[in-house]
């Protein structure tokens, strides 16, 4: 944007409103790309979480929603006072007469209800009154799609369909600027402020839970081959198959790195002085943001290479970074920076950038996000929450940032984290048979409801149990030692906890994947779930796969 006086007047078509939730962070990744997109034919574009949604926001406004869906077709969690608001019965067919709307929808076909609270958001804006631009856009997680389902809906003219909604008109020069304002920040520790985003207020209020056991559970374990079990003391109820979010921390080796890069002293201690509510809490201290806050080791985004593509010096570089950031570049974007899963301190590092300030580091940086793991456990049995944590490997030298984080944990440390539910709920009829299906840690959730039988069995309250119906166990790894739980596992089959215990070794005997051994039952599964069967999966699409596929469409009441 150009300089602009007080007096000035700059060409603009106003304000666009990009409202997203998002319990990873592809949502706020992808809102921010778009709000890139749509700055390039002059929108001044406002990135709204929904957790600050008011609804004068949507009175006849522009706005996108980019949202994700959670649990069986509802809202992230920053999602709710909006999906509330929205699904009231108070709401009138007339209230939103004069907006206008877009949505973006990310999903995952392996779960219940694809893009479900994407569906419920344009469905309910419509019936406000609300004018549609165009059909809703999906992504699909399964097949690690999301950024291709993005770049194709771009493609599909959705910017263009926007341009046209709104004229350019000349506006004030000041009103501009307000609009655009970034955060700024200044020296000095003064007083901590309260008005957090919704995000960082999540992080505040967590929880701190002791490790009070950690090890590894893989007998010949590897790089990229580890299994970690983790026992946390619970600081309150929890239930077998919730989900604990837990938040990873940045290692001082990679710290050091990008100060010293950017010339940051980890000793400043900076904070905001913008109005409204600020990404995480300060005074802070770089160290500080740098080890809990900034994301600079996270997957390169579209923003991040345009806005460095202004500070290299190397014109070959510049244009490099400037084609790879636009839509025309989403070949290059693909090739060079995703799919070799590039992060922020590379780029500084490889394009020689050492004229980034704090600021802008700030404002290209997403927060880190907390990583979801389904808990092991079933407090009626284990009092602490029990974890299985595999090892992401990013490269030939670098393994995933919580990963590299709790590797290095120690019986006595604490993890900063929260629970919440997740999409493993009982069945609605106690007496169904149960299926679960659950490879390598995978195995979590089943592991929890295994145990959520047993104890009932073993306190001779079966009746009472929310799984009362026969229970089967499809488990899959590599070969004898990555079976984790062996001994455990096999007394709950030998103790009529399990009806039937069926394990696949992929690399030993015959070879078979877990897939393998229910595509050998598919009659039976088929007959299964005809008599009210719930089958349970816990795994990636790619161990679903064609087989996992033909299965999972037998029935709706199958959760992944």
């Amino acid at each position: 944007m150009q300089n602009m006086g007080c007096g000035d007047s700059v060409n603009s078509r106003g304000a666009i409103y990009i409202l997203y939730g998002t319990t990873s962070g592809n949502s706020s990744r992808l809102a921010y790309q778009f709000a890139d997109e749509v700055a390039k034919v002059l929108f001044i574009p406002k990135v709204v979480n929904l957790s600050e949604f008011n609804p004068a926001l949507l009175k006849d406004q522009l706005c996108v929603f980019i949202v994700s869906t959670y649990g069986v077709g509802g809202p992230s969690d920053d999602s709710k006072e909006f999906f509330a608001w929205m699904m009231s019965e108070d709401r009138q067919k007339s209230e939103l007469i004069g907006t206008k709307y877009l949505v973006f929808a990310l999903g995952n076909t392996n779960h219940q209800h694809f893009c479900g609270m994407g569906e419920k958001v344009n469905d309910r804006l419509q019936f406000m009154g609300a004018k549609r631009i165009r059909e809703i856009g999906r992504a699909n997680a399964a097949n690690d799609t999301t950024e291709q389902d993005y770049n194709n809906w771009i493609s599909s003219g959705v910017v263009d369909l926007l341009s046209k909604e709104v004229e350019i008109k000349q506006l004030p020069a000041q009103d501009v600027q307000k609009l655009a304002s970034l955060y700024q920040i200044i020296e000095g520790k003064g007083e901590p402020r309260q008005n957090l985003q919704f995000h960082a207020q999540k992080y505040v209020d967590s929880t701190l839970f002791e490790i009070e056991d950690i090890q590894e559970l893989r007998k010949n374990s590897s790089r990229g081959n580890s299994t970690l079990f983790i026992s946390l003391k619970s600081q309150g109820q929890y239930k077998a198959a919730q989900n604990i979010a837990i938040y990873p921390e940045n290692s001082d080796h990679f710290i050091q790195l990008i100060a010293n890069q950017l010339g940051l002293d980890l000793n400043y201690s900076f904070n905001f002085v913008n109005e409204g509510k600020i990404p995480f809490p300060t005074p802070i201290t770089v160290y500080d943001y740098l080890k809990k806050f900034c994301d600079f080791l996270g997957p390169v985004t579209k923003k991040q290479l345009y806005e460095l593509s202004k500070l290299t010096e190397d014109l070959q570089q510049q244009k490099e970074l400037e084609f790879a950031s636009s839509h025309q570049g989403k070949d290059e974007f693909r090739d060079k920076f995703k799919n070799t899963k590039q992060n922020f301190l590379y780029l500084l590092q490889k394009y020689k950038i050492r004229n980034l300030t704090l600021n802008q580091l700030i404002e290209l940086c997403p927060l880190i996000a907390p990583r979801f793991y389904t808990i092991a456990s079933s407090p009626l049995k284990h009092q602490n929450i029990h974890l299985l944590v595999s090892q992401l490997i990013v490269d030939e030298n670098r393994i995933g940032l919580t990963s590299d984080y709790l590797r290095i944990q120690k019986v006595g440390n604490k993890l900063r984290g929260y629970i919440q539910d997740s999409s493993f709920v009982y069945p609605k009829n106690p007496q169904a048979p149960i299926v679960l299906i659950g490879p390598g840690t995978g195995l979590a959730p089943m592991r929890a409801f295994i145990q959520e039988r047993d104890e009932y069995i073993e306190r001779d309250k079966l009746d009472q149990s929310p799984f009362q119906g026969q229970m089967t166990l499809y488990f899959g790894c590599r070969n004898q030692d990555d079976f984790i739980f062996e001994n455990e596992l096999k007394e709950y089959k030998e103790n009529g906890t399990l009806h039937q215990l069926l394990v696949a070794f992929s690399r030993i005997g015959d070879k078979k994947h877990v897939t393998d051994l229910f595509a050998q039952d598919l009659l039976q599964l088929s007959q299964f779930m005809d008599l009210g069967g719930v089958i349970y999966v816990c795994g990636s699409a790619a161990m679903v796969g064609q087989k996992g596929s033909t299965i999972f469409g037998l029935q709706k009441g199958t959760r992944i």
